[in-house]
């Protein structure tokens, strides 16, 4: 029964191919895009000169599709290196030691989304719109989010400090 239950863990390979998945479909549709792009402006380079601010929207959400396809990599491989495997080399930024790690970066990536998203909201804004309340409600979110992150750092850090003068202490 032990050993059914142990690798009952392996379930969520499930959620790991998934967001792997994502994360090629993502990346894809933001490469195809980016062609389209870079396509249209090389036909229509005259016009693009005299007024690249479309484009510059284009570029922004298109950068937006790669975070997002980034974002659903590294959850991946969260998963994995969780629930799986851990044993794969990854840079330090890049190892999840627990479920907390994984959800800070999940946090950090969804910050990083919304401002990119806003900042494509921000360079397709007409004059007479409101544009404020949108603003003020992705800078509480994004305030939000950051206060949930420091608060998981600086538990983890009293963890590992309390764990390290355990040791010390020969507790």
């Amino acid at each position: 029964m032990k050993k059914i239950i142990g690798s009952s863990r392996y379930v969520i390979s499930a959620a790991s191919v998934g967001a792997f998945v994502a994360s090629i479909l993502l990346l894809f549709v933001a490469l195809a895009q980016l062609f389209r792009i870079v396509f249209r402006t090389i036909v229509n380079f005259p016009t693009t000169i005299v007024d690249p601010k479309a484009l510059t929207i284009e570029l922004v959400n298109n950068i937006d599709l790669f975070l997002l396809s980034a974002g659903f990599y590294i959850i991946g491989l969260g998963f994995y290196e969780l629930f799986v495997d851990d044993s794969i080399p990854m840079p330090d930024w890049l190892e999840f030691h627990d479920f907390e790690d994984l959800k800070t970066s999940l946090v950090g990536i969804i910050i990083v989304v919304l401002a990119v998203a806003f900042l494509g909201r921000v360079l397709d804004w007409k004059a007479g719109t409101d544009i404020a309340a949108l603003g003020i409600a992705v800078g509480l979110v994004i305030a939000g989010l950051t206060y949930f992150i420091s608060v998981k750092t600086t538990r983890a850090k009293n963890r590992k400090s309390g764990a390290a003068a355990d040791k010390e202490n020969g507790a």
